[in-house]
């Protein structure tokens, strides 16, 4: 059965490659079993965020540039051994290929050669970064599935999470929102 949804509070999407899952359930889990996954997936997004803090301007200050210098070491070499334990664990988990795909609070879409059910309940696995390769589960409902060439691009609307992960969500997508942009102003001053 479908989950009403409020609309969007914003338009902010994340479009790009991420490895992402899926199973088909028979019903949406109870609702104990939803909130103890929200729980886990805003303890995720929080390791996410700590994980993606960087060193800051610090201004003239001779001593807080000597300290933030060394801050940006650490923060390098802390950087390098969760990447190096991430691609450990990777290796020792079955992580999905990465597909193309739109990440909204409400919604999700994305491509693939073989098309769930339609009009079915999913939950969905989305590894969200590598260094530490745990993934969201978030529970959605088919929408639309469309036969593009060989491909399908399927839409699905997320169950409604609690207002503490509907912010974090907001969160994420809005920091990867912002990496995008970046990145393409990156690569065209180049």
């Amino acid at each position: 059965m479908p989950t009403t949804c409020d609309p969007p509070r914003s338009n902010l999407a994340f479009t790009g490659f991420l490895p992402l899952a899926w199973q088909e359930l028979p019903v949406l889990p109870e609702s104990n079993e939803l909130q103890h996954q929200e729980k886990i997936n805003l303890h995720i997004l929080h390791i996410l965020f700590a994980l993606d803090i960087h060193a800051g301007d610090y201004g003239d200050d001779p001593i807080a540039l000597t300290s933030a210098s060394e801050l940006r070491r650490l923060d390098f070499k802390v950087s390098l051994l969760l990447e190096m334990v991430g691609q450990l664990l990777a290796r020792q988990q079955a992580i999905p290929p990465e597909r193309a795909l739109t990440l909204t609070v409400n919604q999700v879409s994305w491509r693939t050669d073989a098309a769930p059910a339609a009009n079915v309940t999913l939950r969905l696995e989305l590894y969200c970064n590598f260094s530490y390769p745990r993934p969201l589960i978030l529970y959605a409902h088919i929408d639309e599935i469309v036969s593009i060439e060989n491909d399908f691009q399927i839409k699905a609307t997320l169950h409604q999470p609690g207002a503490p992960l509907q912010e974090a969500l907001e969160r994420y997508i809005f920091l990867q929102h912002r990496r995008a942009i970046a990145n393409q102003r990156g690569n065209s001053q180049r």
